[in-house]
């Protein structure tokens, strides 16, 4: 009986660290991140969340409250940096 020893195909050989770089030369953004400003991120979060309190989700809409706050955090601590300087 053969075993598998695939964790051991590459042993020899260094791994490829994939480019954030695409042809034109600019970085690549992450596909799943949301687009916008912070503040169109946190609109678009709240609304999620009334839908799903709507639709009856409460674990839907909790989770989507909870990535409002995340940006509501975001929006205050760019406004922090803005009055510091």
């Amino acid at each position: 009986m053969k075993k598998n020893h695939s964790f051991k195909r590459n042993k020899g050989k260094p791994l490829k660290k994939q480019s954030l770089l695409n042809n034109n030369g600019y970085r690549m953004k992450p596909e799943n991140k949301p687009k916008g400003k912070p503040i169109e991120i946190m609109g678009k979060y709240e609304v999620l969340a009334r839908d799903a309190t709507s639709a009856g989700d409460r674990i839907a809409a909790e989770n989507y409250m909870q990535h409002a706050e995340h940006y509501l955090r975001i929006i205050n601590a760019n406004k922090e940096k803005k009055v510091d300087n």
